[in-house]
């Protein structure tokens, strides 16, 4: 069977590490039979790679993986009023 697989690089600067620190814990708490997805980060950079059996559950997989990245990011760029 063919395995598609897609690597996003992502500058996030300072937010990098959190957002990485963040979003490892879902590694385990996503569970997927059709596509796996691993995280990686250096610097101000954070990799995304996923592998997936098939169209579909790579594009399922991206949409949840960039849409958790933007929500770490948005919560860090958000400001506290008390």
């Amino acid at each position: 069977m063919r395995t598609h697989t897609l690597s996003v690089e992502i500058d996030l600067g300072p937010h990098a590490r959190p957002v990485y620190e963040s979003l490892v814990p879902e590694l385990h708490e996503i569970p997927s039979e059709r596509s796996k997805v691993t995280l990686g980060q250096s610097g101000g950079t954070l990799r995304l790679f996923v592998a997936a059996e098939d169209l579909v559950s790579m594009r399922a997989a991206i949409n949840t993986w960039l849409r958790l990245i933007r929500i770490s990011e948005d919560m860090l760029n958000t400001k506290v009023i008390s």
